[in-house]
């Protein structure tokens, strides 16, 4: 590898890791979320979009990852808040799954039963 490969790499990195989630990512996550394409996201669709995040970062189907590695992947710092009951440094995927049905409720202010594109991207926003 030459050394302006690495130069680049180096400044990708470091770009990547200060920024928040870039309006590409979150647009990408709507339309992943949005399972049956209806332009809006149900609990189950909410649900299920977190929990496939959290199975592709556990690689090695542990069921419970550090909550510093597992909040900055999913970018999602307020479902991390409260995630890990029992503040052992770990959220295992049923205190990720529980603590999606008080965050879905938090994030669904009109109180309909889906929530919406802008409400699932404030969800994603630090």
């Amino acid at each position: 590898m030459g050394f302006a490969s690495v130069i680049v790499i180096v400044v990708l990195m470091v770009g990547c890791s200060s920024k928040g989630p870039s309006t590409r990512y979150i647009i990408n996550s709507i339309k992943t979320a949005d399972l049956d394409d209806s332009k809006s996201i149900s609990r189950n669709e909410f649900k299920m979009y977190f929990q496939n995040r959290y199975s592709q970062i556990d690689a090695g189907d542990t069921g419970k990852l550090p909550g510093k590695k597992l909040c900055p992947a999913i970018l999602a710092d307020r479902i991390c808040a409260g995630a890990d009951v029992n503040s052992d440094g770990y959220i295992t995927i049923d205190e990720l799954y529980n603590r999606l049905d008080s965050e879905f409720d938090r994030v669904n202010k009109d109180g309909k039963g889906d929530i919406s594109y802008k409400e699932f991207h404030e969800t994603l926003l630090p």
